[in-house]
């Protein structure tokens, strides 16, 4: 059987490393030994069984072509928010299948480009099977009751690890679903976000995970204040998201072997498939 051979961008990122980690040990996957990294973030890593090769931003688009012309490869992409639309742009430009769990950049225009394109991706906010079926569940409320909670206000409160730049893609996208509700929701503006490690502590988050953590708090409240709807998810570590990076993987894997090309999936599309 041939192998899928597999790109990790964003070495020596929290989350590229530990997807680094568990692809070594596939025996159905090769990782190829080069990927795109940030300015500034070395020139090699060592990982479980080679030295990876690393690519700051400028040397992207030429180290992309000249690794098309001798592999057909996957890639996985946990790089930097500010950089998310030109990766997207390059893998469009240059064949690359890929799934991002990278958040930022413009989440309506990623999808457009890939369908534009002559290839597939799985693009999500976030990548954790359980997150995303909550996500589903409201997603489901707000198709079947639109309108049903007009003129409430949400209070978004997100706690990550302190080295995350931008607020949560998750509690952003979750907030929309609630606009449907008939929830006033001011984007960015109803997001708190909370890197601080001493007020994460004094949150309950464990030591252990304050640097690799996700909790949420959706309190939902009515116009008069008499009625609060609370919803919330924690996450400590990352082991979720990097299980449910492989399932997009080999959902993709697929995907490519099938020759669907132009499509952009979800993680709803990937845990459905």
């Amino acid at each position: 059987m041939k192998k899928i051979k597999v790109m990790i961008n964003g070495l020596p990122g929290n989350m590229a490393k530990l997807i680094e980690v568990a692809l070594s040990r596939s025996s159905d996957l090769q990782i190829i030994p080069s990927a795109l990294t940030g300015q500034g973030w070395g020139e090699s890593y060592q990982g479980e069984t080679k030295l990876i090769k690393l690519y700051e931003p400028k040397y992207h688009e030429e180290i992309l072509k000249q690794i098309v012309a001798d592999h057909q490869i996957i890639a996985i992409d946990f790089t930097q928010p500010d950089g998310v639309e030109k990766n997207v742009r390059l893998y469009c430009d240059n064949n690359i299948p890929f799934v991002m769990g990278t958040t930022g950049g413009n989440r309506e225009v990623l999808p457009k480009l890939v369908e534009a394109s002559n290839i597939s991706a799985v693009i999500a906010p976030n990548m954790s099977a359980p997150i995303v079926m909550f996500m589903n569940m409201i997603e489901f409320a707000a198709k079947n009751y639109p309108g049903v909670l007009k003129d409430w206000k949400v209070r978004i409160t997100e706690s990550h690890q302190a080295k995350k730049k931008d607020k949560s893609g998750t509690a952003l996208a979750v907030g929309k679903m609630l606009e449907t509700l008939g929830v006033n929701f001011r984007g960015l503006d109803d997001i708190r976000a909370v890197r601080d490690q001493i007020e994460q502590r004094l949150m309950g988050i464990p030591e252990f995970a304050l640097n690799g953590h996700g909790w949420h708090t959706y309190d939902l409240i009515s116009p008069d204040g008499k009625v609060v709807l609370g919803f919330k998810h924690n996450i400590n570590g990352r082991d979720t998201y990097v299980t449910g990076t492989l399932m997009a993987l080999d959902f993709l894997a697929k995907q490519v072997a099938a020759g669907v090309k132009g499509k952009c999936f979800s993680m709803k599309d990937v845990m459905m498939g």
